[in-house]
């Protein structure tokens, strides 16, 4: 049978995908990743301080994320369970429609309060149509009844009217007093909406999983709160998961019809189910950690020397290094030098690294930039944005809105938890390079003054548990910026001898401080202690440092940046970094691994939430495994907040940036090529009567493994 050709389809920006309208080629074409090798750069590990390992094993070949579907993550909640996505029914609000009897209990109950006229009034207000000018509000004073007996009054309403008439209880101020009323009207929607439904679920927040593909958990959370009607902030979620990835994780939304959020989430390209209710909201952090089920293909090397690499690893853990995500995509302009100069109230500085061109840009953005940077004409640079949910597109819009010099003013219209993932960027690079630098000076041996948890079992806390990123009122502008660069000192020193953490410092009372405590060495020859209860801090105004040299070596480089732990008070109270606390070493739990033959580089290797809803996973995980492919499966769980790809690392003894690991995948996918194109010439040699027929079917198999391999490289690049 003839092979049929795939066609090749290019990436289009989900902003703009399907929406037809003149210029629309044009447009997203110059999002297109650029071709010549431009934006193929990124950070690299060394360059944000990750530079040891704990064995020093050889390593072997793997590429980490050859495809999103490589890299799954589910959520493991404080219980200790893996959560899954595997129930895709959607509650329903219960509803108590009375009987006879109860009816005529209600009435009599409440006949003082609604009177027979009002009865009539209601009555005649039912048999009106929606929009007649008579069909007026009647309100039913209930000031004196608790919530369930207005309740009652509801289901009495629902009973008797149906879907006619509609109650909703408000407070209305009357001479300086609060009256609760019951105003009864006509639906403003049609008898099928569920707008209008009493809220009738065992709790005031809706519970459920939400299951992604290669999207952003914040993206995901943007969507669903734009398609709900709701800010941002009140979509919440434990913790947030990889891009590039397959993710399943717990998020909650107040007071929504559980069949509004399912609909706001298809239109959101995200899967949700498992519903629950509870009266408590999620916090960042309620969680137990993270199952990571990971593919690594292109496996070369001996397969007993693999398996002693990875019982070596699940024995003696990583370095907990934060890994390359925190410091974003840009060599040139890595997010924590953002963040110093946020940290330094340098507002100008913030807005310039933010917006000025750099060398791995989309090519859209790219022109956006350099406009803004030879023009500073925001709101033409601005009015270049096909969507509005870049940064770049907020600061420019402050910019227009506040003028070109008001940079401080300008930053405020950048959600407040997107700023603050620079300064905790910077705070993530300075534990990077104290932890290499411990590991480099003093080896894996507890030395006197090591900072360990006073409570063995207290949790690893990440920096963002130690803000409210939940608070939408950013206060970043509220000084003149003209001003920061003279006054900057002083307003700091008067901050420092009136602040109540400044006062905590001095009398060493702070509880977060109390926290840790430095061993002895007593402690260390008690044997109670090792290395896997060492924590470092991340530098703030309100941490304990290690009293050895160790903690010489913050200040040190603090000193570089032109900050202090002082400084990290910040005059602006969103950007004092009070600081926290992180494990030096972390063990996986539940490491597991096989080996897995395949054939194809877009063969699918693990099975996904959704693939087995849809009936998919057995084809995936009982496959023969036949190929002269090799991958290594992997599926291990990790605490909050440690970076699988920290994991990765210390297995394979490679760099696990982007650049490096498609530069590893080019290779072994040309090895791929060359093997195939040999095995096709010995055939052709050996069987000359088949040659003329066979050309065809073999140019067009290697074009169809050119493309795919172009394909694949292609949406790697757009969403490295």
């Amino acid at each position: 049978m003839p092979q049929r050709k795939k066609v090749k389809t290019q990436w289009r920006p989900r902003q703009i995908r399907n929406k037809n309208r003149p210029g629309q080629e044009e447009e997203w074409r110059k999002m297109l990743p650029k071709k010549d090798g431009s934006n193929k750069m990124s950070l690299r590990e060394d360059q944000v301080g990750i530079t040891e390992y704990v064995s020093n094993g050889a390593g072997f070949t793997g590429v980490v994320k050859s495809r999103f579907s490589d890299f799954h993550v589910n959520e493991i909640d404080l219980d200790g369970k893996v959560l899954q996505l595997n129930d895709l029914t959607v509650p329903k609000p219960a509803e108590h429609a009375l009987d006879e009897e109860e009816l005529a209990a209600v009435r009599q109950k409440f006949r003082e309060i609604i009177t027979d006229d009002t009865w009539d009034k209601m009555s005649a207000l039912a048999a009106l149509g929606a929009k007649d000018p008579a069909a007026q509000p009647i309100d039913i004073i209930v000031t004196t009844l608790d919530k369930t007996e207005r309740g009652q009054i509801h289901d009495m309403l629902k009973t008797l009217y149906g879907q006619k008439l509609v109650g909703s209880t408000v407070t209305e101020l009357k001479d300086s007093l609060e009256e609760r009323i019951i105003r009864v009207m006509k639906p403003k929607y049609n008898s099928s909406s569920e707008k209008r439904t009493r809220w009738n679920f065992p709790g005031e927040y809706v519970h459920f999983l939400l299951y992604k593909e290669n999207m952003e958990t914040s993206e995901a959370a943007s969507r669903l709160a734009s398609r709900i009607g709701m800010h941002p902030s009140n979509v919440n979620y434990c913790g947030t998961k990889d891009k590039r990835a397959k993710t399943t994780q717990k998020f909650c939304i107040k007071r929504r019809l559980p069949s509004h959020i399912l609909t706001a989430a298809q239109k959101s390209y995200v899967r949700i189910g498992n519903f629950t209710f509870s009266n408590d909201v999620l916090k960042l952090g309620d969680l137990k950690g993270n199952r990571f089920r990971i593919a690594l293909r292109h496996i070369s090397g001996d397969e007993e020397e693999i398996q002693k690499a990875l019982e070596n690893l699940r024995d003696k853990g990583f370095i907990n290094y934060f890994g390359l995500q925190r410091f974003g995509n840009h060599a040139d302009i890595p997010t924590y030098e953002i963040g110093v100069a946020l940290l330094k109230a340098d507002y100008k500085t913030v807005a310039e690294l933010i917006l000025k061109p750099r060398s791995n840009d989309l090519p859209f953005m790219d022109e956006v930039r350099k406009k803004w940077w030879k023009e500073r004409n925001s709101a033409a640079a601005a009015a270049m944005f096909i969507p509005n949910e870049f940064i770049e597109k907020k600061l420019l819009d402050g910019l227009a809105k506040y003028g070109e010099n008001d940079f401080a003013a300008a930053l405020r219209k950048i959600p407040r938890n997107m700023l603050l993932l620079y300064p905790h960027s910077f705070q993530s690079f300075v534990f990077n390079r104290i932890a290499s630098r411990r590991i480099k000076e003093y080896g894996f041996k507890l030395i006197s003054g090591d900072l360990v948890y006073r409570n063995k079992e207290e949790m690893d806390e990440d920096i963002i548990e130690k803000c409210d990123l939940n608070n939408t009122v950013d206060d970043v502008a509220e000084d003149n910026e003209n001003t920061e660069d003279n006054d900057v000192e002083a307003n700091e020193t008067k901050d420092e001898a009136e602040s109540p953490a400044n006062s905590a410092a001095k009398n060493e009372d702070s509880i977060f401080k109390r926290k840790v405590k430095a061993l002895s060495e007593d402690d260390i020859a008690s044997g109670n202690y090792t290395l896997f209860d060492v924590v470092l801090p991340l530098p703030g105004h309100d941490i304990t440092y290690p009293s050895n040299e160790v903690g010489a070596w913050y200040e040190e480089i603090l000193a570089e940046y032109g900050l202090s732990s002082k400084k990290l008070r910040h005059k602006v109270k969103t950007f004092a970094m009070a600081g926290a606390y992180r494990k030096l070493l972390i063990c996986p739990r539940e490491l597991t691994w096989k080996f897995r033959k395949y054939s194809s580089p877009e063969e699918t290797l693990i099975a996904s939430d959704w693939d087995r809803i849809a009936g998919k996973a057995g084809n995936i995980e009982n496959a023969e495994g036949t190929g002269d492919l090799k991958a290594l499966l992997l599926d291990f769980h990790l605490p909050p907040s440690v970076y699988a790809t920290m994991f990765l690392r210390e297995l394979l003894k490679t760099d696990t940036s982007a650049a490096q690991q498609l530069k590893i995948e080019k290779d072994e996918m040309s090895k791929v090529r060359d093997k195939q194109q040999a095995e096709d010439g010995n055939e052709s040699k050996n069987d000359a009567a088949v040659e003329s027929a066979s050309n065809e079917s073999i140019t067009e198999k290697r074009k169809l493994t050119a493309d795919e391999s172009e394909e694949v490289e292609e949406k790697k690049l757009k969403t490295l």
